[in-house]
């Protein structure tokens, strides 16, 4: 573990934070509790060759003979693939003990570990009363008002402390930090073909990602940069640049371009790349295109495949477009569209998730064609209570202003910017429908720069043939429905009731008894659950045995 110093840029190596704080990893730490049994485990190497005092196989002695022999000793058992949460409080209360104004940026993976840090330093003798509302969370959920604290200064002899995931990173400039802890990890999204699933990884950033951190420290006077990782980790282990994404995310849009361009064998052009994705990556994007049908025969681009190469969008998403206009239900998909595409509207102050599902549930007052009964089917099911939020919102801000909607966000837990841009998104998704001959776009909303909430009123009006059946209370909810199925397909989860028994037997089934009090899912392939965050997720009783999602996400 290092230090460094900005500005000037060039870095020098100071002491590790072990040694700032005068810290003893004690042989009862959690930093420290890797026996041989769980290095094996971990794929670390064969326990014959271990050795108890240099359990830690990325020590290197020879890197650190300046240092001091508590220091040596901590680095020999250390795990470095656990948070050390109580040498982080340490250096946050010893920085703000001993070092001069300015305010201390920690970078976390994520949420979860934002708050237990928190919970840590609110409880602390240094940042309890006063200066614990300077202790600052800040990730993608946070409301868009709570995320402006970050910027503002805090009152004299009060240390602002901002604990953040990578949004820090590169997204956002705070001019008055002057101190960095960086753990040196993030979470990132990576797609598994094999399973068809993404995964939420925690792994060691770049050092790409190490010299973005650094830089935040001392943007406009000297800072400091404490790293929780070694130097010889940083110079010999870390990758220098994040892996490609075309290495760990999906290649259906990718595939859809190639043949778009008629560039040939999706598997023949991709081969040639200077680092080529993996056979399986491949074949699972080209089996997703054949079975939604956007491909046929000898990898040829159908109809529905050429329209959907047009759309720059998740190609589910784009099939619910085309039909979504093609039924005379736009306005509504256009907003599931821009949500699924782009981040859920709720935000979730933390220990206030009970009322945010309340806020959810006092959503469905309204229906989209203005009734106010309650219906079970709107009650399970994300994609139109998003739907709905965003109905209410416009309308609210087309009648009664800015500040108006700006409360009704505030009352729902909906993040107000998120919003503006689902409303840009709309625009974005409905033009493109335009640009392909889908709908026609009159000549007056043709005109750059024209004003947005103009332009969003008329793909939501209820006399365009896109949107014939949008208004219909008899019929609206089964159409959405429908086009959420034929556009979501073969996405789709099923309870045993829904499934037949032959294909129930040849599924993979959780041992787990606590989930049999709940509706048990299946994917095709094995046994899901629904996300925490869903409206959906305590739900004991469905009205049908069928559920429709855009993905699969592992959590590790």
């Amino acid at each position: 573990m290092f230090v460094h110093q900005t500005l000037p840029p060039s870095p020098y190596s100071l002491n590790d934070p072990m040694l700032l704080t005068s810290v003893l990893l004690q042989s009862s730490a959690v930093k420290n509790h890797r026996g041989k049994k769980n290095l094996v485990l971990s794929g670390w190497g064969d326990e014959s060759m271990l050795l108890e005092e240099y359990i830690n196989p990325y020590y290197v002695p020879s890197c650190y003979e300046s240092y001091n022999e508590q220091t040596q000793q901590n680095l020999k058992r250390l795990n470095e693939d656990i948070i050390d949460y109580d040498l982080l409080e340490d250096l946050v209360c010893h920085v703000d003990e001993t070092c001069s104004e300015g305010a201390i940026l920690v970078f976390l993976p994520g949420v979860s570990e934002i708050y237990i840090l928190f919970d840590r330093l609110a409880a602390s003798y240094r940042f309890g009363g006063p200066s614990s509302d300077w202790l600052l969370p800040l990730h993608s959920s946070i409301a868009s008002t709570d995320q402006k604290k970050v910027f503002l200064r805090p009152p004299e002899n009060i240390r602002k402390v901002i604990i953040a995931t990578n949004i820090a990173e590169t997204s956002i400039t705070i001019d008055d930090v002057v101190y960095v802890i960086d753990c040196g990890r993030h979470k990132e999204n990576r797609y598994n073909p094999q399973k068809k699933l993404s995964s939420m990884v925690e792994d060691w950033i770049s050092q790409a990602n190490a010299r973005q951190r650094r830089g935040r420290a001392g943007r406009v006077k000297p800072g400091i940069c404490f790293c929780f990782y070694t130097s010889y980790r940083y110079e010999k282990l870390m990758h220098p640049y994040q892996v490609p994404e075309m290495l760990r995310m999906p290649l259906v849009e990718l595939c859809l371009q190639i043949k778009l361009l008629s560039l040939g064998h999706v598997k023949a052009f991709l081969s040639k790349a200077l680092e080529p994705p993996k056979e399986e990556a491949m074949t699972s994007a080209i089996s997703l295109l054949y079975e939604v049908g956007a491909l046929e025969g000898d990898e040829g681009l159908t109809p529905l495949g050429y329209h959907l190469a047009k759309l720059p969008v998740d190609v589910l998403i784009g099939k619910m477009l085309l039909y979504g206009g093609m039924f005379g239900c736009l306005s509504p998909i256009l907003s599931i569209s821009a949500f699924l595409s782009y981040k859920s509207p709720f935000v979730y102050p933390k220990d206030e998730k009970q009322d945010v599902e309340r806020a959810k549930l006092a959503l469905l007052t309204d229906k989209p064609d203005g009734s106010s009964e309650s219906s079970d089917s709107y009650r399970q099911s994300d994609h139109l209570v998003m739907m709905i939020a965003y109905k209410k919102w416009e309308k609210i801000l087309q009648e009664r202003g800015v500040r108006a909607a700006q409360q009704f966000c505030s009352s729902h837990f909906l993040s107000s910017s998120v919003m503006y841009m689902i409303r840009d998104m709309r625009i974005q998704f409905g033009t493109l429908l335009a640009d392909i001959g889908l709908i026609n776009l009159p000549k007056k909303y043709q005109t750059e720069g024209k004003r947005k909430e103009m332009l969003d009123s008329w793909f939501s009006d209820k006399s365009q043939p896109f949107n014939m059946y949008a208004h219909h209370s008899s019929i609206v909810k089964e159409l959405l429905q429908a086009i959420l199925c034929a556009g979501l397909y073969p996405n789709v989860a099923a309870t045993e009731q829904g499934i037949a028994a032959v294909a129930l037997s040849n599924l993979r089934k959780s041992t787990n008894s606590a989930s049999k009090t709940y509706s048990v899912w299946y994917d095709g392939r094995r046994e899901v659950h629904i996300h925490p965050s869903s409206i959906n997720n305590s739900l004991k009783a469905f009205q049908h045995p069928f559920l429709v999602f855009l993905e699969k996400v592992q959590h590790i």
